[in-house]
């Protein structure tokens, strides 16, 4: 059953969103049910932090010891929606299993189910700076294993940019990189008049809040300009299977087969940022890997933590 049901939110939620992509902004009905809208009643366990600027996050922790891992979910996905779900699936399968070793801590960003709702565009920066703020509101202390995905991918490394000394670790899963609109833009055909609005998302990032949330994709891009490499830190990075499609068939074909060499190249350049660092492609897994394998994500969070500790013990 769980298989069953594991599958059907896949196809639901995971054909969403290669972050910065247009699809991302024209999602199905049935994908914002499940995804992005806020619960009607907190979900238990979850709990409400006041980050100042009368602005609250809500977050759930569990487990103990060091280092904490963080995880940063992918654009419009409220862990907290997810996390209400009869059989979990994706982070609510990880988060109880990586609680057993060290602690965990999820949360929904701005605009994301009952945090705060967005009134205006924001950017990685804006994330960085929310969580940092949240974990000395909880007095978790460092050292952090971030694990990102898709947009979250972006979140994280800029945490690992702006707190470089709180970082020990990282694992990307699918994550979208700041080249990405840029390095499309050049192997995709000229714009045409009568473009969907899919398809010219698809080059340009959404123009709209997704699920909540609102992104100015161009803005990030020049922030993260100057990306920091992460020396010898531990970093697995983990990519869709290339033969599997990722768009639920809302992007033609032939700009699917345009685009996805780039994102592999652009997947490589991110397991470059460490010099102690894995490129694992999934086999039969499309962009949502914490749902459709989420046994893969935790190995590589484990196999992070560990060598982290080691690392530590090591100085």
């Amino acid at each position: 059953m769980r298989t069953m049901i594991a599958r059907a939110h896949r196809l639901l939620i995971g054909n969403v969103v290669l972050a910065g992509l247009a699809l991302l902004g024209h999602l199905a009905h049935a994908q914002q049910t499940l995804a992005g809208v806020p619960v009607e009643k907190p979900v238990p366990g979850f709990l409400t932090a006041d980050i100042g600027n009368h602005r609250t996050l809500r977050y759930r922790c569990a487990g103990l010891g060091s280092p904490t891992v963080l995880v940063e979910q992918g654009m419009g996905i409220s862990v907290e929606t997810t996390f209400s779900w009869k059989e979990p699936v994706g982070w609510a399968v990880i988060f109880p299993t990586i609680s057993r070793v060290t602690r965990i801590c999820v949360y929904d960003r701005a605009g994301l189910g009952r945090s705060t709702q967005l009134t205006a565009p924001t950017t990685s920066l804006d994330a960085a700076r929310d969580l940092h703020v949240l974990l000395g509101r909880l007095r978790i202390p460092p050292p952090y294993v971030l694990a990102g995905q898709s947009l979250g991918g972006m979140d994280a490394l800029m945490f690992a940019n702006t707190y470089a000394n709180t970082v020990t670790g990282m694992i990307l899963i699918d994550s979208a990189h700041p080249d990405q609109q840029r390095r499309f833009a050049e192997v995709l055909p000229p714009r045409s008049a009568d473009e969907s609005p899919v398809l010219r998302g698809f080059r340009d990032g959404p123009d709209a809040p997704v699920m909540g949330e609102w992104f100015d994709f161009p803005r990030n891009s020049e922030l993260m300009r100057n990306l920091q490499g992460l020396e010898d830190k531990p970093l697995i990075v983990l990519s869709h299977d290339p033969k599997t499609i990722t768009h639920g068939g809302l992007v033609p074909p032939q700009w699917e087969e345009l685009t996805e060499p780039v994102w592999q190249q652009l997947q490589a350049q991110l397991a470059a940022l460490s010099t102690n660092s894995k490129h694992i492609v999934v086999d039969h897994a499309g962009h949502n890997i914490q749902f459709e394998q989420p046994q893969v994500v935790v190995k590589a969070i484990l196999e992070v933590i560990q060598q982290a500790k080691a690392g530590r013990e090591s100085r």
